[in-house]
Parts: structure tokens; sequence; C-alpha cells
């Protein structure tokens, strides 16, 4: 009996050994695993938005890693989520199971409107997963335009005050902050027209409706390559050939004007720290994959990768900086 006994607890020390096993080897489930579908990826302006463009370009790169077997990869799903200068997306996202199925496509949006507009949501409200890139900021006319020069629209503007409009993203939007400071800086006074999504001020300049736009140099190359917008000046400098002599806020004399745009990926408070490792490895897999090159490339991006605890302090700096901007031009 005692023999049957111990080679019963045998038995069952091996079974508990062998499931031991098998848990360590599957591990970390989620992680392993993601994703096993389709991951919806949020943003908070419309198709054709420098946003949108970004995602989609993303969404391309882990596609053709995966297409590699380089990477688990089953696609990007892009919601544009427009309205509440930003809050829509991001309430939606911050509500969102944080299983790895929902994430976020940031800008400096996610830093500006919660300043300017009363929200529930910042970028505290998500989890960091990475920031990676700076987008340039551009001032562009109509390609019809008689400006040929920024001097030459500033010159015009200050001649007839108030009359001049200008696509600056909605209040809010780092466009906006961004002509709110060359309002200032350069003693002008602009119309300031909002719009949801970065695509929609660039219809609305090459049909003529507007005097000017603010935006991301990816919104606009495009039509600058076409002939129907002009770019003429920059707020950072850019390097995408034929475009390295266009003139920065510092070239002009006004150094004083500070804008970078920062663009990345934060997903819902509380998720899996193994989710969000998987990710990252993708994101970082990324950064070397050719179309993505290609995209930072065309576009002039700087790639710069931060992610937890400093991509929030990033984040924060951005937040203090932009905010003694806003009180700076509020005085």
């Amino acid at each position: 009996m005692k023999k049957r006994l111990l080679a019963l607890l045998l038995v069952l020390v091996m079974v508990c050994s062998l499931t031991a096993c098998g848990s360590k080897d599957d591990g970390k489930d989620a992680a392993s695993n993601y994703p096993e579908k389709e991951v919806e990826v949020v943003y908070h302006s419309s198709v054709g938005s420098g946003g949108d463009i970004m995602i989609r370009a993303f969404d391309k790169a882990l596609t053709n890693l995966a297409d590699a077997g380089k990477i688990n990869h089953k696609g990007w799903v892009v919601n544009n989520m427009p309205g509440g200068s930003g809050a829509v997306a991001w309430e939606y996202t911050a509500a969102a199971d944080p299983d790895g199925y929902t994430l976020l496509g940031v800008s400096s949006t996610i830093l500006t409107s919660p300043l300017m507009n009363e929200m529930d949501v910042n970028y505290e409200s998500f989890t960091p997963i990475a920031i990676l890139l700076v987008d340039p900021m551009v001032i562009a006319v109509p390609g019809t335009s008689p400006y040929n020069t920024f001097e030459e629209l500033v010159e015009a503007a200050k001649n007839a005050p108030g009359t001049q409009s200008w696509a600056g993203g909605v209040a809010g939007e780092l466009g906006f902050v961004a002509g709110m400071q060359v309002e200032k800086s350069f003693g002008i006074d602009i119309n300031l027209v909002p719009f949801e999504g970065g695509g929609d001020a660039a219809a609305s300049l090459m049909g003529g409706h507007l005097d000017a736009a603010i935006g991301e140099f990816a919104e606009l190359s495009e039509a600058a390559e076409s002939g129907d917008v002009k770019i003429l000046a920059s707020f950072n400098p850019l390097t995408v050939a034929g475009y390295e002599d266009t003139p920065t806020m510092a070239d002009l004399g006004h150094s004083d004007i500070d804008v970078t745009k920062i663009r990345g990926i934060l997903g819902p408070k509380d998720m899996p720290q193994d989710v969000v490792d998987a990710i990252r490895t993708q994101l970082k897999a990324m950064l070397e994959e050719e179309s993505f090159l290609e995209y930072v490339e065309a576009n002039g991006l700087l790639v710069e990768w931060h992610d937890g605890d400093d991509a929030m302090k990033l984040m924060a700096d951005q937040t203090a900086m932009l905010q003694a901007s806003l009180d700076e031009v509020n005085n």
C-alpha cells in the first residue's frame, strides 16, 4: 500500500513538474501570443493628417516585418476620431480595455490641448509606450499666392491687420499655439482658422480659401511638390532634399518661437508590462525597416526614442514649456 501511494505521489510530482515547465515555456502568454488579432489605433484627427499618415506608415513597416517572419503583427486598424479638440479620441482610448488591442497615436496636441481646454484627460491618463519622432512644422501659402517669401507675407499682414486667414488647427493643437507665437513675435494680427485635421486644412489652402497654413511638412510636402502650395518658412530645420534652405524662425530673427512636435504611441492605463514590452520590441524593430526609413526621410522626421519614465519626463517638460509659452503670449 505504501509503495502504491509512493508511486502515485511520484506520478503527481512528475505531472506537476511537466505542467510547471509548460507554464514556464509559455511564460508570459500575453506577450508571446500578442497580438492574436488586429489592433485598433485611435487618432484625434481626420484621414490625411500627419498623425493618420504616421500610423499607416507604422502599420506598413510592421506588416513588412511580419511578412519577413521577424515579428508577430496582425495589422493596425486606424480609427480616426476628430472632435472635442482631441478629447473624443483620448477619452475613448483611456476607457478602453488595457489589453493592448486599443492604442493611441499622439502628437504634441496631447500636451497643448488640455492646457487650453477643460478636459478630464491628458498625457498622464495613459501608458507611455513610446515617443519616437519629431515632426517638422512649416508655414505654407497657396501656389497662386503673390507671396514668395515669409517676409512678404508678414509685411502684407502688417499693412492690413486682421485680414489674413491662416489655418492653425483646433484650439489646443500645436499649430494653433505656433500661430499665436508668430502673431506676438512678429507683431501681426491674423485670423487663426480651426481645422480638426491637417488634411482638411491643406485642401482648403490649395483651394485658395486661406492666405496661409501652419502644419506638418508631411501634410503639405506632396502639395508643395506639385506646386499647389509654397512652403515659405519652417519652425524646425528641414533635411529633405530641395527644402534645406527653407528659413526657420531662428533664421528670420525670431528664435523666441519654440515649436517642437513630438509623435508616438500611448495606451490605456494599467496595461500588462509584458504586452507593453512586446509592443516596444516591435516598434524598435520598425526603426530599421526600409519603408519606415523612407517615410522618415521623405518627411524630414527625426527619430528620437523615449519610453516609460523617460517619455513621461519628456512630455512633462514639454508641457511646462508650452504652458510658459501660452502664459507669455496671453500676457
